[in-house]
């Protein structure tokens, strides 16, 4: 019964950890090994995961929310709950670090491009397809690119995941 009841604390004090950003060996009493770490990950996997979550959703001429978006709506969407604030606009997503076509990968943005105005953006999606909401009628999903007349932009910066873990010494 007496391990029962530290185990259980150290997952509360698990949860402190990683809401209040304090270090583990400083709360965890009881512990054998406690650590926290920051890590930095590519961008792109969150993007993805999040572009699929919305895949479905209604195509809505100037809508920036789940309960319909456009193009450029749904782009700024994406990245925003992946962590990155990008412009609301096809023009202002034009900003970022300019990719070559051939380096383009899962998670940039696809601007496309008529004469020098930008007119709809989505997220590349790998093999040859991409994230979009098309245009009315047709759900954001998952489609093919149909132009050539597109550049590719890459927002900077990574994503920071902080992982706390503690062990329990069960001898006690």
């Amino acid at each position: 019964m007496r391990m029962y009841a530290r185990v259980s604390a150290s997952l509360v004090l698990g949860s402190a950890i990683v809401l209040t950003g304090l270090s583990a060996p400083a709360l965890a009493e009881g512990s054998t090994k406690s650590t926290v770490k920051t890590i930095k990950t590519d961008r792109s996997k969150a993007v993805i995961s999040q572009a699929k979550k919305l895949k479905g959703k209604p195509y809505r001429y100037g809508g920036a929310t789940p309960s319909g978006f456009d193009c450029a709506g749904y782009v700024q969407y994406v990245y925003k709950k992946a962590g990155k604030q990008i412009g609301r606009t096809s023009g202002a997503q034009l900003s970022g670090a300019s990719i070559p076509k051939s380096k383009k990968k899962p998670g940039d943005i696809l601007v496309f491009m008529r004469g020098g105005t930008a007119y709809h953006s989505a997220i590349y999606a790998g093999d040859g397809e991409m994230w979009e909401a098309q245009r009315t009628g047709v759900p954001v999903g998952r489609h093919d690119i149909w132009s050539d007349s597109y550049v590719v932009r890459r927002p900077g910066g990574s994503v920071k995941v902080t992982v706390a873990t503690a062990g329990v010494d069960a001898s006690r």
